[in-house]
């Protein structure tokens, strides 16, 4: 029997944490490009989210009640052979061999996994993992949205500033985690923008930011959400970085409105403004 996973996509989102994000006439968020055919493995590596799931571990269930943070299923297969599973939850990555329909991994921790391709389609893919004594069908949905490696949001180097330090951070330290946060962002953004992809999802990625067309601000200190807090040592940290991350939004930015309609590919310059300030 199939355990619902998750299932919800939250198509040109309207109502993400406030924001209000909306479409101008028939213009969408993102302007959906040609579709690009792909051999088998640069098919495969994107991000995939977790529809559902049988003989689940926990690691394969939504869950939106665990005080207050959103964590849901999902995995990233990337060109240089590395993998992440859960980006947007418990976080774990790993190497993989990637060969027919069989890919032969190892998560970081040393423990082995084998992923086996059952069906693949235009847009899901259905695989069997198998960890230690557990076997797990997995009812993927494709995210249609690539990366190139050194801009991938979801490698190691890209993911650094989510990890909770061990001690308390200077003023500078912080500066650079959210130097690595806004990268996060613009590389996720300019992915969406370049793919063919019309929906774009920030749902259980830890972020500061609220979006709004022409605009860029911070959330409240009341509303901050819990997982971008416990990307720091503290929530006292965490309500430093956010002081400093409004205080450099408060500048003035470039916002290309004349020859860019597309208001996300409008974003992702400014993002890069954003990290240069900071």
């Amino acid at each position: 029997m199939k355990t619902l996973a998750r299932n919800i996509s939250l198509i040109l989102l309207t109502s993400f944490l406030g924001c209000t994000m909306q479409e101008k006439g028939n213009e969408k968020m993102v302007d959906g490009q040609a579709k690009i055919n792909k051999d088998p493995f640069h098919q495969l590596c994107q991000y995939w989210e977790v529809t559902d799931a049988d003989n689940p571990t926990f690691r394969d269930l939504f869950d939106n009640q665990h005080d207050g943070v959103v964590n849901y299923p999902g995995i990233v297969f990337m060109t240089d052979s590395t993998f992440l599973e859960n980006p947007r939850a418990e976080m774990r990555y790993g190497t993989y061999h990637y060969q027919g329909k069989v890919l032969d991994a190892q998560f970081d921790d040393g423990t082995k996994v084998n992923y086996t391709i059952q069906l693949k389609g235009p847009e899901t893919m259905t695989v069997s993992r198998t960890e230690k004594d557990q076997s797990t069908v997995l009812y993927l949905k494709s995210s249609d949205v690539f990366y190139p490696d050194n801009e991938n949001p979801y490698s190691k180097p890209n993911t650094r500033w989510m990890i909770k330090p061990g001690q308390n951070e200077t003023e500078q330290q912080l500066k650079d985690r959210l130097k690595g946060c806004v990268s996060f962002y613009q590389y996720f953004i300019n992915g969406h923008v370049k793919s063919s992809s019309a929906e774009i999802d920030f749902t259980g990625l830890p972020s500061c930011f609220r979006w709004y067309q022409g605009g860029i601000f911070v959330q409240g200190s009341k509303s901050l959400d819990k997982k971008w807090i416990n990307c720091f040592y503290s929530e006292d940290q965490a309500l430093q970085a956010r002081g400093l991350m409004q205080e450099v939004l408060q500048k003035k930015y470039d916002w290309d409105t004349t020859t860019q309609k597309n208001w996300l590919a409008q974003i992702v310059p400014v993002l890069e403004q954003i990290k240069k300030k900071l």
